[in-house]
């Protein structure tokens, strides 16, 4: 019955595919100026150097979780749909789709002619072998918590044409499309491959897979027989494990790199005035918080976390660690995005207030707290505010330190109660908040339940109109404000550093690098 109401109407659903659905058969490429706008035409050939901190531990896109890995694998595998520069959904893979049977099942029409790298065909069979994969268990991909709650069933209904049916109608598909379950590998590599899997990097991308040295770097090559045709520009790409951002921006001074990411403020200081360098700015990219367990003590105390809320101040946090280039966050969504809700509000700085409260909670004279330090340069120097500033209203603090490389797997085994967090943003609310805050959403680290709120992010899926779902996350948030699950802290301004014979590099608002259609 729920269903029938949903979509009494079809327009419902029209108006809704008509704001994402390009025309039938339109290819996409952004139509943004490129960071170094000018009135050069592309040419080919020569090697981007790009130098990323990684933690990587797998490309393979079944189980890579990492941030890092995704900025190879977008250039090795294609994905069934392509973000824009605002998030919109544009065709990648799949060139046309239709939305049926009242929103559950969606019929993906895919490109003809495309090879992996493998030399073997890219068809509908290989696009429902992708997602039986992610959904069987014996795999283990962690994909599976995403995919096996909303999708049924996938069919071939003809080479070029695979329908995926829904248990529910599900707003959030197409942003899942174009990132990790979307990326599309060879089943015959794979098969090849055999239980070493790491082996079986073979796509559809504008880059074939080469070397990997761990620790060290990845080369890619140029795909020659890529389907999009005159792409890509460059004959390699190599990405090189740089120890920090101080290191590589040594590097791009010295133009051993051409690209890097991740500066701190102080970097992008020393950038800013190099003429051969140029800085390509992501303004409310990564959402920052500090998150703690709320079903354990002492954070199950919902006095106790607001007087931690109210004895943070913020917006000295953003004036020490970006220089004033931060967003205030009251929530996880920045005001870039179309389910933002301007009048929700968090908790101002009131050190009186914090007191009283932490009075309340049962603290009067105060308490110790263990905070997680892992080694990232923006979490130490929030660790250290946070320190300095709940130490003022009575909590003392003791840092924890914790390797990168450990950091997220304690919070995902619940082993560290207390700590600094960050996400980049996702296509859709239900990528992210859904995640985070349902109940059994696959990246709720801290416990945090509420019927309310799995009610109305249930309800959030299933509607495809986005001024109705624009009111029902607008209710979530405000749930999460009161209740806070995780505490809002900031939204950065990130940083790309170019060389200055780096042409068509362009952000999307998920801050991971694409390099498919830049050259130098």
């Amino acid at each position: 019955m729920k269903s029938r109401i949903l979509f009494r109407n079809s327009s419902v659903i029209s108006r809704w595919a008509a704001r994402i659905l390009p025309a039938v058969g339109a290819l996409f490429f952004a139509s943004v100026a490129s960071c170094n706008a000018d009135d050069q035409k592309p040419h080919y050939g020569g090697t981007l150097n790009v130098g990323v901190a990684s933690d990587a531990k797998t490309f393979h896109p079944f189980y890579a979780l990492e941030f890092t890995e995704r900025q190879v694998e977008y250039l090795v595998f294609d994905t069934l749909v392509k973000y824009g520069p605002d998030f919109s959904i544009h065709p990648d893979l799949a060139k046309s789709w239709s939305i049926e049977d009242g929103g559950k099942r969606v019929v993906l029409k895919l490109q003809s002619g495309v090879k992996f790298h493998d030399g073997t065909d890219f068809n509908a069979q290989a696009v429902k072998w992708n997602f039986d994969e992610r959904l069987d268990p014996a795999i283990a991909s962690p994909q599976r918590s995403q995919l096996a709650p909303v999708i049924k069933s996938v069919e071939v209904v003809d080479p070029l044409t695979v329908a995926i049916n829904l248990k529910a109608p599900f707003a959030g598909l197409f942003s899942l499309l174009g990132e990790r379950p979307g990326f599309m590998v060879s089943p015959t590599a794979t098969a090849k491959a055999g239980k070493d899997i790491s082996n079986a990097l073979v796509g559809t991308g504008p880059f074939i897979f080469k070397q990997w040295v761990r620790g060290s770097q990845v080369v890619l090559e140029k795909n020659p027989s890529y389907w999009r045709k005159g792409l890509p520009y460059l004959d390699r790409i190599v990405f090189h494990n740089i120890a920090g951002s101080v290191i590589g921006v040594q590097r791009l001074m010295n133009g051993e790199l051409d690209f890097i990411s991740e500066l701190s403020s102080n970097d992008v200081r020393v950038l800013s005035g190099n003429p051969n360098i140029v800085l390509a700015p992501l303004e409310a990219a990564r959402w920052y918080s500090l998150q703690w367990q709320v079903d354990k003590p002492p954070f199950n105390n919902a006095k106790l976390r607001q007087a931690i809320a109210y004895g943070i101040d913020r917006q000295r946090i953003i004036a020490i660690l970006t220089g004033g280039k931060g967003t205030l966050s009251n929530g996880p969504t920045p005001p870039t995005l179309w389910w933002y809700d301007a009048s929700l509000k968090s908790y101002a700085y009131d050190p009186a207030k914090a007191k009283a409260l932490l009075a309340a909670a049962g603290y009067p004279s105060g308490l110790h707290l263990t905070l997680s330090a892992p080694e990232i340069s923006a979490f130490q120097q929030i660790d250290q505010l946070v320190q300095e500033q709940l130490g003022a209203i009575g909590i003392s603090v003791t840092l924890q330190p914790v390797s990168s490389g450990e950091w997220y797997d304690r919070i995902l085994k619940r082993e560290t109660n207390f700590t600094p967090t960050r996400w980049t943003q996702r296509a859709d609310p239900d990528g992210l908040i859904y995640i985070l805050f349902d109940s059994k959403g696959y990246q709720n680290s801290t416990g945090y339940q509420n019927a309310k709120v799995d009610d109305l992010l249930q309800k959030g899926r299933t509607v495809y109109g986005e001024a109705e779902r624009r009111v029902i996350y607008a209710q979530v948030q405000a749930q999460l404000a009161e209740d806070l699950p995780m505490l809002p802290l900031y939204f950065s301004t990130e940083y790309g550093a170019l060389g200055k014979d780096v042409h068509g590099f362009a952000w999307v608002p998920d801050e991971i690098a694409r390099f498919a259609e830049v050259w130098k």
